[in-house]
């Protein structure tokens, strides 16, 4: 149908509480929003009425940091362990998948979370060789910034020197435990055989049906190699992508010392790139993201992956190339590096390219006034409060757990705030339980965490829409149903705005769990 008029319904064109009667969409655009009886007689006999029966509609939802393939990936070919609750579970689950798959040479899976397992503990090298003694494993957890191998994977490692921003763990005799970090997973991922083209275009199929059913219609895979690259762009020049797509290019792998070559920009109506990916630190919920303050019971401060010259030398050559840049910084020493940079490219080259900062997990006040004062935008995951809250509770010192991932604090300091979920390193991606994460704050068990640095429920809803097009440059024809922009929408079983928020009677009740249609 070319012409469609939408009424009848809670239609929120800017996801905030102000409503409209009709929406015309032509052409797979806005045409106009306003009265019913107004759009029809602009539209004429051509426009097809769609009765919303009451239902909410709203701009469609986005991801701008959500590694997609690897979302495929689970629903595909890797096995999901996330949920699991004990080491022994997991050990079951690898055998049972071993066993199912004896052509595979290498048995990978991702998802375990020590600080929900039974044991109380990280798994090691000899659990996994009770589970599968016979070929490679390699077992990633939830963060994906951790992994834990069996003995056999040993035989392959040339060397267990670790390269700089990574660690090989050991245990108390001083002999390697099979757990590694960071940049030290590029020793274990180079042995592993790649993904053909057509395996890695199964993933993004699978993922991209899978954000669809969430009501998610633009999403960031960030940190992309080039040969997932290529895919992108094949799929793109099919007219594959239901969803539009950044993609990301990653200038630093794992293990490697050398940077990967800037690749072409790239431009469509469902395809960008246009901004390179940097690590800085680790993930927080592991103990890896690199902060001032110890973690509790001598944790230690995490792993800086980056020597700040060679960051900052390739940040000035993509910056002159006209890349913007994404780092991942979640710990405040990796906050500190970071926002050094980007005020030295700001400095040497002011362009305006909005570079972003991902995750923004610990920043100081005063981290917050130089970002505002750069235009760093901060892309952040509420549902980790949610997921991974009870390791945040476990590891943080109330310095810093009553202040992690502080969104009042970085809305009122004036910086732009876009939200994601980073899935798969969590199991939900459903863009409502953020949005419930950013309003409550609450853990898997209930307990408030921050409580000061809660948000209003247009907020939140704002940092998946306007918030998010905003920080991927695309707001002008995306984020909300204005105008001349696309139409990418989604319904709600149930107004949003309709809920009664408290603590007892959640924003859950209302939303989460909704199903949400793509149009």
């Amino acid at each position: 149908m070319m012409q469609q008029i939408f009424y009848n319904g809670a239609i929120h064109p800017l996801a905030d509480e102000q409503r409209v009667e009709a929406i015309w969409i032509k052409k797979g655009k806005v045409a106009g929003v306003g009265s019913l009886m107004q759009l029809q007689s602009q539209a004429g006999n051509g426009a097809e009425l769609q009765d919303l029966q009451g239902k909410c509609l709203l701009p469609g939802f986005h991801d701008p940091h959500i590694h997609l393939w690897k979302v495929g990936d689970l629903l595909t070919y890797m096995l999901d362990l996330r949920g699991v609750t004990s080491i022994a579970e997991m050990q079951d689950r690898l055998r049972e998948f071993a066993a199912r798959h004896p052509e595979r040479p290498w048995i990978l899976a991702r998802g375990f979370n020590e600080a929900n397992l039974a044991e109380g503990r990280m798994p090691d090298r000899y659990d996994l060789d009770r589970a599968v003694p016979d070929r490679p494993c390699y077992v990633i957890r939830t963060c994906a910034h951790i992994a834990v191998v069996n003995s056999m994977v040993f035989s392959l490692l040339p060397s267990l020197e670790a390269p700089t921003g990574g660690e090989v763990l050991r245990d108390k005799q001083g002999k390697a435990n099979g757990v590694f970090t960071e940049n030290a997973l590029g020793l274990i991922t180079r042995l592993i055989p790649p993904h053909p083209a057509s395996a890695y275009r199964e993933m993004i199929l699978a993922a991209q049906d899978a954000l669809l059913e969430k009501g998610i219609t633009s999403a960031t895979d960030p940190g992309v190699m080039p040969d997932l690259l290529a895919v992108y762009q094949q799929m793109d020049a099919a007219g594959e992508l239901k969803i539009r797509i950044h993609a990301m290019p990653i200038m630093v792998p794992d293990g490697s010392s050398k940077p990967l070559p800037l690749q072409e920009q790239y431009h469509s109506d469902f395809l960008h790139i246009d901004t390179v990916k940097f690590f800085a630190d680790g993930g927080l919920s592991g103990k890896t993201a690199a902060v001032k303050q110890a973690y509790k019971n001598g944790g230690g401060k995490g792993v800086m992956r980056l020597e700040s010259h060679f960051f900052l030398k390739l940040a000035q050559k993509a910056q002159a190339a006209g890349w913007r840049i994404a780092t991942h910084a979640i710990g405040d020493a990796a906050i500190d590096q970071v926002l050094a940079v980007y005020a030295e490219l700001d400095r040497n080259n002011p362009q305006g390219l909005r570079h972003r900062i991902e995750h923004l997990g610990m920043p100081h006040p005063e981290h917050l006034n130089r970002m505002r004062e750069l235009g760093t935008f901060c892309v952040s995951q509420p549902i980790f409060l949610y997921e991974l809250g009870l390791n945040f509770r476990r590891y943080l010192p109330n310095f810093y757990l009553n202040r992690v991932f502080p969104y009042r604090s970085v809305l009122d300091a004036g910086v732009g705030l876009a939200f994601s979920s980073d899935a798969p390193v969590v199991k939900d991606f459903n863009p409502l339980m953020g949005v419930q994460s950013a309003v409550e704050r609450l853990d898997l068990r209930g307990n408030e965490i921050g409580a000061t640095e809660k948000i209003t429920l247009v907020e939140a809803l704002r940092g998946y829409t306007l918030g998010a097009a905003e920080v991927e440059r695309t707001e002008a024809v995306n984020g909300s149903l204005e105008a001349g922009k696309w139409a990418d929408l989604v319904v709600l079983e149930e107004g949003v705005f309709d809920c009664e928020l408290s603590k007892n009677n959640a924003i859950s009740s209302c939303i989460v769990g909704i199903k949400c249609h793509n149009l």
